[in-house]
């Protein structure tokens, strides 16, 4: 493999090899010795629940939990 330059950019191509789909979006990391490793990106769960406005909040379904046995509420 062989980087070259497209426009601003310094282009690196994939193998068909890899069957990766079109569009894929991918993170990269740059390693400490210079290798570089591309992440499938994910959607972020939290950005999604701002524009839905919904809570991503935990809700205890266990009543038979709650009844204090200790010093908790200390």
């Amino acid at each position: 493999m062989k980087t070259r330059k497209q426009g601003n950019a310094i282009v690196l191509t994939v193998p068909t090899k890899f069957n990766l789909q079109p569009d894929q979006e991918y993170v990269a990391v740059k390693g400490e010795l210079g290798s570089i490793t591309y992440v499938p990106k994910v959607n972020n769960i939290f950005e999604k629940a701002l524009e839905n406005n919904e809570t991503l909040r935990f809700e205890d379904e266990f009543n038979e939990d709650k009844k204090l046995i200790g010093r908790e509420e200390v």
